[in-house]
């Protein structure tokens, strides 16, 4: 059994809503809402869901770009969340992200070389001369030319871009990398690059990932385990092949019902759900899912059901197969 590095316990992060002349709190979105995980070395968990669901708001609140509302993010057993912000500095060296759109997420004044040694100065690592060898070296690892480490971002194509993002997490020898949505910004001929050259980095730095993205084709492309998301809440979390071949919770099956199938002689059964996706302002009561849920019944409307261990690693948070109901 692999050792978790990283485990989440009952993680919120609540945004509040301001409203009136002197701008009082009258409500709080619930972008993540309570939910539990862990991450195990060496692994990618795939972090899968709708747009909204919440699944950027959790990354960016494990690493504490966000602070969090309520929970626990143990990281080699120490409770992060509540580190002051010295202790939390040191920390972040072994945490890193990699952000959705590579331009936005680097300074258009820096050079490639600046930029990728701007974290090593920041946590005090090496001398000059060590920073340098090591800039050429991060270089050559994400497959990007030394020759460019004069350029300025603006000089490289999306694909490029995201690689110097790469380049820049890796710096610092992280042990686990959050990629939210890495190569969603980027032309599909480019997204297989970079998601094999993340494979790759991984393999021969052991590496540990949380990868986040809406496309379930790439979630299983790189994924070992995979946490589907549904409005701030956690619907249900497997090995890879459980959630493609066995998925149990009904909003699991109906976002594998619209991943397209190459074959075109495979005929698909596409679940359509009814409505829209309620605001995190105002999620329903009980089971977030059951407003959409062709399976829904009277339960599912008044309580809100646990994430249930139905064996072998496979967890779901589901009425239908909470034993109790008989």
């Amino acid at each position: 059994m692999s050792q978790a590095l990283l485990t989440v316990k009952n993680l919120s992060k609540h945004f509040p809503i301001k409203g009136g002349v002197f701008r009082r709190t009258v409500g709080q979105v619930k972008a993540v809402d309570n939910i539990s995980f862990s991450v195990n070395k060496g692994e990618t968990f795939g972090l899968v869901g709708e747009s909204g669901c919440g699944k950027s708001t959790t990354g960016r609140t494990l690493i504490r770009l966000l602070e969090p509302t309520a929970g626990e993010v143990l990281f080699e057993g120490k409770d992060i969340a509540r580190l002051a912000r010295k202790e939390m500095q040191a920390v972040r060296r072994d945490l890193q992200m990699v952000f959705q759109d590579p331009y936005a997420s680097l300074n258009p004044q820096m050079t490639v070389g600046e930029l990728i040694e701007e974290p090593m100065k920041v946590h005090g690592l090496y001398n000059k001369q060590e920073r340098q060898k090591r800039v050429k070296k991060m270089m050559d690892l994400v497959g990007l030319n030394a020759q460019y480490i004069t350029r300025y971002p603006h000089e490289f194509s999306g694909g490029q871009r995201q690689r110097i993002g790469i380049a820049r997490a890796l710096s610092l020898e992280p042990k686990l990398i959050i990629a939210d949505e890495p190569v969603s910004a980027l032309d599909v001929s480019i997204q297989s690059q970079v998601v094999n050259l993340m494979d790759d980095l991984q393999k021969e730095l052991d590496l540990t990932y949380i990868f986040i993205a809406h496309d379930l084709s790439v979630i299983k492309h790189i994924s070992d385990r995979v946490g589907v998301m549904y409005l701030g809440r956690m619907a249900e979390i497997a090995p890879k092949q459980k959630i493609y071949d066995q998925p149990l919770h009904p909003y699991t099956k109906a976002l594998l019902s619209a991943v397209p199938v190459p074959d075109p002689k495979v005929k698909k059964e596409r679940i359509i759900l009814s409505g829209d996706v309620p605001s995190p302002s105002n999620p329903p009561s009980g089971c977030a899912f059951h407003p959409r849920c062709p399976k829904a019944f009277a339960r599912c409307k008044t309580e809100r059901p646990q994430l249930l261990d139905i064996g072998e690693e496979h967890f779901v948070a589901c009425h239908l197969y909470d034993v109790d109901e008989g």
